[in-house]
């Protein structure tokens, strides 16, 4: 009978979500693709790719919002066919009907981290780069920390994966004690190899004054360790990243002791964001009357949608700011999704209790 109970519900629960997240996502889509067709080059094949890719994208964006509109859907159609009343004069309590409705929304948010980790995560610079005109663009001039050096480069080949006319500065205090030269380095796993570099070190006498120079040429050797092509886009031009990108370049940036707010942000958006809905879905489900005669179907709708995208917009508002450096990313989106969270936990563990004591006023 459980069994059946989980089946039953979790099948509408998730044909409404799949309804809802085609619906809103393809039309979100055709309406950008009306706006911006004419701004597409190329031929027909490349206007199937930007609208496949802002699909991608939408998908990515809206889903949570999409299983708190599908919970809401699936609630007021039990309720208006008295599902609800026929489950509990079965005996299920409320928690057993919640069960199907927070597995099903779990599965859909692991389904989308697991997606962020492929390329699907980067559908929006895709989408962006044909309505550009834009190919893999080479950066160049780039001027970075790396460990206790600071290094240049004149050309970021990312397609061949290659570092052109690169100097590095190594330090000691405020002194520059050896430069490493490099006409050409190319990314071999984790490594940047230098087939060739020049290395000159400054001597000093015991005052500290400058005696000369120490040069010698050495043959593939390794610089910038960590440093991925990826790392250096998402860096440089704002690019989005996988979730293992993601991870290497918070590492790598926390490693060098410069900002990775940007890349917190966005792993934040990607990680902890989307939890809000598992728990609104607990949120919502306790705090909707079951019952028929305690319902108005309109403001019913009303409180479930408008509290849903409230809380979405203003968790959208707070990436943002955590992207532009404005909050701190780690009190942002996790401070409201912790709120939520402990709020969901408090009316579980109210249930929990309510249906030891009375398992009929629980129902109710």
């Amino acid at each position: 009978m459980i069994s059946r109970l989980f089946r039953y519900i979790a099948w509408h629960y998730g044909k409404n979500f799949l309804i809802l997240l085609m619906g809103l996502s393809l039309a979100v889509v055709f309406i950008d693709f009306l706006q911006y067709a004419q701004k597409i080059p190329g031929g027909f094949n490349l206007k199937i790719l930007y609208a496949f890719y802002t699909w991608e994208y939408m998908l990515v964006l809206i889903y949570p919002l999409v299983l708190l509109f599908a919970l809401a859907w699936t609630q007021i159609g039990f309720i208006n066919r008295n599902v609800f009343v026929s489950l509990f004069s079965f005996g299920y309590g409320r928690r057993q009907v919640l069960l199907p409705f927070l597995t099903v929304a779990t599965l859909v948010y692991l389904l989308f981290v697991g997606l962020q980790a492929t390329s699907f995560a980067q559908g929006r610079d895709r989408a962006r780069a044909i309505l550009d005109k834009k190919k893999e663009q080479k950066l160049e001039d780039l001027f970075f920390k790396y460990n206790d050096s600071f290094v240049f480069v004149k050309q970021l080949d990312p397609i061949r994966k290659e570092l052109h006319d690169g100097m590095i500065f190594r330090l000691h205090g405020h002194r520059v004690t050896e430069t490493t030269r490099f006409p050409l380095a190319r990314f071999e796993k984790k490594h940047w190899i230098a087939p060739e570099a020049t290395l000159r070190t400054k001597r000093y006498d015991v005052n500290g004054s400058l005696t000369g120079f120490h040069e010698k040429r050495v043959a593939n050797l390794t610089v910038l360790e960590g440093y991925r092509p990826r790392i250096f886009k998402q860096i440089y031009q704002g690019r989005s990243l996988t979730l293992q990108d993601g991870f290497a370049a918070w590492r790598l940036l926390h490693r060098q002791g410069l900002s990775a707010d940007k890349v917190k942000s966005n792993l934040y958006n990607m990680l902890v964001m989307p939890l809000f809905a598992l728990a609104m879905v607990v949120i919502l489900f306790f705090n909707t009357p079951p019952y028929q005669r305690f319902v108005r179907k309109e403001r019913l709708w009303l409180a479930l949608l408008g509290s849903s995208m409230l809380v979405w917009a203003l968790l959208f508002a707070l990436y943002r700011l955590g992207v532009n450096g404005t909050i701190d990313p780690d009190f942002g989106q996790s401070s409201v999704v912790l709120l939520l969270g402990l709020w969901a936990f408090v009316l579980y563990l109210r249930e929990r209790r309510l249906e030891r004591e009375s398992p009929a006023a629980a129902a109710l």
